[in-house]
């Protein structure tokens, strides 16, 4: 993402975000063997998975400006398009892989992230079904026995009603989701995910955002804890932020000073050129999720001494 930092500030809204769309645009197309190890692994017995052409315009460079220290090392990603329309769900879900070899396990990170709200879903779908399905079992065999007392000795009994299988409230979950890559260098990898949820049965849509940092080297996930050490001076400047950000009256005196810093170190962070962005849980009525952007100087600043801000840089 490029221009000032301010740009990159989310604003907290109480409709869903609708800028999930710009998020679903990939770069190019999977390969063969990808798409049908994906599809191999579907993440429900119920589930159906289709692993579609992204319709990109060509691979995304990762690279790192060359030092007498480090050489330039260089890296390409693509993005994968996941949808699924069965029954009451419809998703359609992107995530990026890392092209060549070497990252099967960031690849495998990528994938997992991309699909947690998927997941999630489904599971509590099947679950819901599952409890539907056994309240009409329960139903048709209360009713059968009270038609059997209440029928007369010599009269023939008449057969219960089956049991339908059909769920007894209609629902339609969506979800639309994408990820956004930021890329400082061809050592790490920073990456947003946004989730836009709508479901019939609830009155409002939600939506979720979380991110996934990578040391691209060693293929391990990289924590807010990981890379920020003064928690403290970290929270006060996410403060300091959103008020000069205009945020409504009502978010500012949820998410105060003592609940910023209490939701470091664990709250999802992506990285930028120029920015770092936080995440926090806020109302419903507020968006869900409040994302605080500051200028990469600032939060530098509360930084730890993980070697990984050499690549990240502090400005």
């Amino acid at each position: 993402m490029k221009g000032g930092w301010k740009k990159r500030a989310l604003r907290a809204a109480a409709a869903v975000l609708t800028a999930a769309a710009l998020f679903l645009a990939p770069s190019c197309k999977a390969s063969d063997g990808e798409a049908e190890q994906a599809a191999s692994r579907p993440l429900a017995a119920s589930a159906a998975p289709e692993i579609q052409d992204g319709g990109g315009q060509g691979q995304t460079p990762v690279y790192s400006q060359p030092s007498e220290e480090a050489p330039v090392r260089t890296a390409t990603y693509h993005v994968v398009d996941y949808t699924m329309r069965e029954g009451s769900l419809d998703f359609a879900v992107s995530y990026p892989q890392m092209d060549g070899t070497g990252y099967e396990q960031v690849n495998e990170l990528l994938r997992e992230r991309g699909l947690q709200t998927v997941n999630l879903l489904i599971e509590e779908e099947r679950r819901r079904q599952e409890a539907l399905l056994s309240s009409q079992a329960a139903s048709a065999a209360s009713s059968g026995a009270e038609s059997s007392a209440s029928s007369a000795p010599s009269a023939p009994q008449a057969a219960s009603a089956p049991v339908s299988s059909a769920p007894a409230a209609d629902r339609l979950l969506t979800l639309m989701g994408g990820s956004q890559c930021y890329l400082p260098s061809g050592d790490f990898l920073s990456v947003a995910f946004t989730m836009d949820i709508t479901d019939s049965t609830q009155a409002y849509p939600s939506c979720e955002w979380y991110t996934l940092n990578v040391n691209l080297r060693s293929g391990e996930e990289v924590t807010c804890a990981d890379l920020f050490s003064d928690l403290d001076g970290l929270a006060a400047a996410l403060r300091k932020q959103a008020e000069s950000d205009g945020l409504d009256e009502s978010v500012l005196t949820y998410l105060t000073q003592d609940k910023l810093r209490a939701g470091l170190p664990g709250v999802p962070v992506a990285f930028g050129s120029g920015f770092a962005e936080f995440g926090f849980p806020v109302p419903r009525a507020a968006g869900d999720v409040l994302r605080i952007s500051l200028p990469l100087a600032t939060a530098a600043a509360f930084r730890s001494d993980n070697a990984l801000w050499d690549v990240i840089g502090i400005s």
